[in-house]
């Protein structure tokens, strides 16, 4: 059984509350984007043995940064009886940016999870920077039996590029003929742009800012009996976290396709998918096959 998930650090307690258009502000922040803090990338997917790290953890995370306000989400793996999966927080956490870089990223305590980042943002924007991680995962059903279940390092992060790009992929769908299932190719052509201004109500004011998370896109779908093409939702958004890509599209029978896999290195040259499941419109439930999407621009 995969096991994925992801955590997110929201210092307003709602992250993508709305979204649209919009230009990037003059001043970004250094720290602002796509980072690998300790490699190689985090997978969705069990893995049989640790990475040739020390600690046997991935983790990657995507930060916002706006005042002094550290808005951040990631992804990662650890290793429990010399397997592994994939770690989640959803709690609400606060980063502030001090005058000489240095900030800590802590989400709220829970009973099954915390987390802490620190570190000294870049001078320059695609500098790596130094800092450390804290991680303790409580016992549930999913890591039962219980393992060593805290760990901490240091790292020094490395820059990956907003996701930007055409990708495509070929696979199969489930079809019915005459009462039979049968296997039908699909081709998917998948445009990707990270990056957007996101609407956060902050103390009951309405303020915009430009949110690397949100992710906008569309989809052309070949060899499908129900659907041909779609753009992202705007509710709920899609997102690029970490290096977890989650698109929902629209399709134009009105069914939502959701489209989520982790970006396999810092190249983002593919993304792998695996299930797509489809929900709502003329073939609700139908399930596609497609291994992973390779960028062709």
């Amino acid at each position: 059984m995969n096991v994925r998930a992801l955590f997110s650090f929201v210092v307003f307690g709602s992250l993508l509350i709305g979204c649209g258009g919009g230009s990037t502000p003059a001043v970004v922040s250094p720290l602002a984007g796509n980072w690998l803090l300790v490699g190689p990338m985090p997978t969705d997917a069990i893995l049989s043995a640790p990475p040739l790290l020390p600690s046997g953890v991935r983790l990657a995370m995507t930060f916002d940064v706006t005042g002094d306000q550290v808005i951040a989400g990631g992804f990662g793996n650890n290793f429990c009886d010399n397997v592994g999966a994939a770690f989640e927080f959803g709690d609400v956490a606060a980063g502030i940016l001090a005058a000489d870089g240095s900030f800590t990223a802590t989400p709220a305590n829970s009973s099954l999870s915390t987390i802490s980042i620190k570190g000294t943002a870049p001078e320059k924007s695609g500098e790596p920077w130094s800092g450390s991680y804290t991680v303790s995962l409580g016992v549930t059903a999913i890591n039962t039996p219980p393992c060593d279940a805290k760990f901490s390092g240091t790292f020094t992060a490395t820059s990956f590029p907003l996701v930007s790009g055409v990708y495509v992929g070929t696979g199969t769908s489930q079809a019915s003929t005459s009462g039979v299932p049968k296997a039908v190719p699909v081709s998917l052509q998948v445009t990707l742009q990270q990056g957007g201004t996101v609407t956060n109500p902050g103390n009951g004011e309405a303020s915009n800012y430009f949110s690397n998370v949100l992710l906008t896109g569309s989809i052309k779908v070949q060899g499908s009996p129900c659907f041909t093409s779609g753009a992202t939702r705007s509710t709920p958004s899609s997102s690029v976290i970490g290096n977890i890509v989650s698109a929902r599209f629209l399709m134009d029978d009105g069914s939502t396709l959701n489209l989520e896999g982790p970006l396999t290195d810092v190249s983002e040259g593919h993304i792998s998918t695996g299930i797509i499941p489809v929900q709502g419109g003329k073939c609700d439930g139908m399930i596609l096959f497609v291994p992973g999407l390779d960028r062709q621009s």
